[in-house]
């Protein structure tokens, strides 16, 4: 089921795996920081709340560089409440620049005091599968 679509950016629930899949595509299109950039994690934050969601995807193979202030915004606000709406897996797929998944591994690691399975892939495929298992 696709929660929100445009784009830069694909969140849908998958039944199947019981997950909140996140997809970033390539796009020249659209300035993706701000309210922009916020605005569809917000309705994936309130996804997860309300269907009590344990696993997430994040597929970050086409998302462009993350502005500093949502950055902090991610570090600050968005990663805490994810893992308080019940957040325990994260499958995250490599980004074309790999330092992005590695901040984003590093700051979901850093929440002191919650139990997280990150695994990193480079395949959607890869992630999907463990998801099946995990």
């Amino acid at each position: 089921m696709i929660i929100f679509e445009s784009p830069f950016l694909r969140v849908e629930y998958n039944e199947e795996l019981q997950t909140i899949l996140e997809e970033w595509k390539l796009d020249f299109t659209t300035k993706v920081e701000g309210e922009v950039f916020r605005q569809p994690l917000e309705v994936l934050l309130q996804e997860f709340k309300n269907r009590q969601i344990s696993k997430w995807l994040c597929d970050n193979t086409e998302q462009k560089p993350i502005a500093s202030t949502d950055q902090l915004w991610l570090e600050e606000y968005y990663y805490p409440n994810l893992i308080k709406a019940g957040l325990q897996k994260v499958a995250l797929v490599n980004a074309k620049n790999i330092l992005g998944t590695s901040s984003a591994k590093n700051l979901l690691q850093g929440l002191v005091g919650h139990q997280l399975t990150i695994e990193v892939f480079n395949k959607n495929k890869e992630a999907k599968n463990w998801l099946k298992t995990a």
